[in-house]
């Protein structure tokens, strides 16, 4: 069997760089105080490597010789090393990205490179060998490290937790879609298919598929008339999904008065979802969030641009 370790890790959606959207949170006191840390560029490549960080506390070294009993050197080559990290709106730990085949340092060392001013790492590996998981997608939950940030799995889990393990590794999109045909849906949508447009009815299922593949629990909603069509709840977040389909590609879509309204007053839990080609096989979905503007995980930015209407009433 292959050397895993796992190690936890602050909470970012890319792990480039600290910016305005992207802050790390649960890394521990000095990240959570300075909102920052070694961390948060551990998918930064330099010169085709990744130079991953993890800070093991109270400072002391990682024991190799539990991975290995060759390794009493520095460091040990062909480890897996699965980072995690806690979720900080939803609970729970999550795998976020792993590095294959990487170097493990017993302990941290400093990264001389021009583009750092202090920048820590105690593992590394080429990019070709790396994965980060999107924020959406991160629902391979890690239990049993307790508060510990390094866990040594393999003295803890059975063979069949790391088949289920190197199989997510292995293939981390199909991981997701294989949960569908455990998905039981209760859809009240569709006993009104006759007074909905298809399109609709497509837009409505592929959002709904797409979180409920990704653990939460999904109500239809869209009879109650709150402003949205979905209700998307884990943990502790519940996201208010307002869902658009259009037959081609997405370039405007109408909202209600009450949706926009809406959408105005709660934007940190909205998620406005486009579904363009919707009665296609190539449908694509686009999830909206809001961050300065509406904008994707693709960086795409959409913007309301508001009507004037008016009734004239007979005196």
């Amino acid at each position: 069997m292959s050397t895993y370790i796992f190690l936890r890790t602050a909470w970012m959606k890319y792990y480039r760089g600290v910016t305005d959207d992207d802050i790390p949170k649960g890394g521990g006191s000095y990240v959570d105080k300075n909102h920052e840390g070694s961390e948060a560029y551990n998918f930064f490549p330099i010169s085709g490597y990744y130079y991953g960080f993890a800070q093991i506390q109270g400072n002391k070294t990682l024991w190799l010789f539990r991975l290995s009993r060759n390794a009493w050197g520095d460091y040990l080559d062909g480890v897996t090393i699965i980072f995690f990290a806690k979720n900080p709106e939803t609970g729970g730990q999550y795998i976020v990205g792993w590095y294959k085949n990487a170097r493990l340092f017993k302990s941290a060392r400093e990264l001389n490179h021009k583009l750092f001013d202090e920048k820590y790492y105690i593992t590394k590996a080429k990019t070709s060998d790396c994965y980060r998981v999107e924020a959406d997608d991160r629902v391979f939950q890690v239990d049993g490290p307790g508060q510990s940030n390094v866990w040594y799995a393999q003295e803890y889990k059975d063979q069949k937790y790391f088949d289920v393990l190197k199989g997510y590794l292995s293939d981390p999109v199909n991981y997701i879609i294989k949960k569908k045909r455990r998905i039981k849906k209760i859809s009240p949508w569709q006993k009104d298919a006759e007074l909905r447009k298809q399109i609709e009815i497509k837009a409505m299922e592929e959002v709904y598929d797409y979180y409920s593949l990704r653990n939460y629990t999904v109500k239809y909603v869209h009879k109650e008339n709150y402003g949205w069509d979905l209700k998307a709840s884990l943990g502790k977040q519940t996201l208010l999904l307002e869902v658009k389909g259009v037959s081609g590609n997405f370039n405007v879509v109408d909202f209600t008065p009450n949706e926009y309204t809406n959408s105005k007053i709660n934007k940190k839990h909205n998620r406005i979802c486009i579904v363009s080609n919707a009665l296609n096989k190539n449908k694509k979905l686009d999830i909206f969030y809001f961050e300065n503007n509406w904008v994707n995980k693709d960086s795409d930015i959409i913007k309301p641009r508001e009507i004037v209407s008016a009734k004239f009433i007979l005196q």
